[in-house]
């Protein structure tokens, strides 16, 4: 918790920064476009230069700041327009140019922001996307462990049944077991116990190959009783008539 919350202040302290030096940014370029529009006569389009400033602004994740640059930028073209010395420039030509500086701020702030909505959405798409696609990977990687685990235990289980059908030959034929064989009986149910419960105790899963190319999960068991799960021999009583 302590280094999610130092990440969350430095990068809390990271976008801060990106947003002062954006606001220095465009007040330094937009102050040294104003001082060339009033050092020029008019006539001359230098309010088009604001939209350099506009652009700046985008950088900003505020949408607001953006139309507060474009509000302020218009205001600075009037001044510009108050304080540029006078031209022989026909009148009408001078309102033309203002008024196409101002049309273009406008344009390009409305169209930028408009592009910006839409990389945005854009963006977000294309994460849900990823989410949603990282989600059926997990889901499909947890059903092949489920299915992987299923399986090895219909193997544990399938070999103790399978041991169980030759101790029930054994009770058939004498109506009962022979010390020996319930001593194996015995062992064969701990084993199996041991087996399903360490696979059910794993931390980390290991696949492995079992019969007919299918997968299974590895587990670590005893070695002592490795031969228990394994077909049980019919006991010698089975055998032999009385």
């Amino acid at each position: 918790m302590p280094d999610l919350n130092r990440c969350d202040e430095k990068q809390s302290d990271n976008i801060h920064s990106t947003e002062l030096n954006v606001y220095l940014e465009c007040g330094v370029v937009a102050l040294f476009i104003l001082l060339i529009d009033l050092a020029t006569p008019l006539g001359i389009a230098n309010g088009i230069l604001y939209v350099i400033v506009v652009l700046i602004s985008l950088r900003s994740p505020e949408k607001r700041f953006t139309l507060i640059i474009a509000v302020i930028c218009t205001l600075l073209v009037g001044i510009g327009y108050l304080g540029s010395p006078p031209s022989e420039i026909p009148l009408y030509q001078v309102f033309a140019n203002r008024f196409l500086a101002l049309f273009v701020i406008w344009l390009t702030a409305l169209l930028a922001l408009k592009q910006r909505d839409k990389t945005a959405a854009l963006h977000q798409a294309r994460l849900k996307y990823l989410q949603s696609v990282k989600e059926i990977e997990m889901r499909e990687e947890k059903l092949r462990v489920l299915k992987a685990t299923m399986r090895t235990v219909q193997d544990i289980t399938g070999n103790f049944l399978n041991n169980l059908h030759f101790f029930k030959l054994e009770i058939e034929k004498n109506n009962t077991l022979t010390p020996e064989s319930a001593a194996k009986l015995d062992e064969l149910i701990h084993d199996t116990s041991q087996r399903l419960n360490k696979l059910g105790d794993l931390e980390e899963i290991r696949e492995k190959k079992m019969a007919g190319d299918m997968i299974g999960i590895e587990y670590e068991h005893s070695l002592i009783n490795e031969a228990t799960i394994q077909r049980v021999e019919p006991n010698e009583n089975i055998t032999k008539e009385e």
